[in-house]
């Protein structure tokens, strides 16, 4: 397997694999349809202004994953961090080591970048995803709450 840059070429797989960030059950107050076409927005944007931070995980000519990486500055304190905008894994690619084989070039992108940090969101019912970051080190920071109001 190997971890390449983007191509052209890769655009429609990206749109594809974008669709699993709607795989998880989210809370009610989110219209299912509405996060899915918002989800295809950001990926479309993604493919449009940052597609030089875009890596993809490929085997023998098949795409298993993508990883779109930014860079923010951390609200407190100012400081530059390596922000991970999207991670995805293919159904063929579940389970084969490919999420932390981009997690690792996601850390690798962030030290040539200057950056001693990683960050990122996932929604907390992606019990999958989140138990990959917790096994590489990655700890809970911030909890966003919510109260649906009838």
């Amino acid at each position: 397997m190997i971890i390449r840059k983007y191509h052209e070429q890769d655009h429609p797989v990206i749109l594809a694999l974008a669709e699993r960030f709607n795989h998880i059950d989210y809370m009610k107050h989110r219209d299912q349809d509405a996060m899915a076409k918002k989800q295809e927005q950001m990926a479309l944007q993604s493919l449009t202004d940052n597609k030089e931070n875009i890596y993809i995980a490929e085997n023998n000519g098949m795409i298993l994953g993508y990883l779109e990486l930014a860079i923010q500055k951390d609200y407190f304190t100012g400081k530059e961090q390596a922000y991970i905008s999207a991670i995805a894994v293919s159904e063929k690619g579940e389970g084969k080591g490919i999420g932390k084989a981009l997690m690792a070039k996601a850390e690798e992108w962030a030290i040539d970048q200057g950056l001693s940090e990683v960050i990122l969101d996932v929604f907390l019912d992606n019990n999958r995803a989140v138990g990959l970051y917790e096994h590489l080190g990655y700890q809970k920071e911030i909890v966003k709450m919510v109260k649906e109001l009838s």
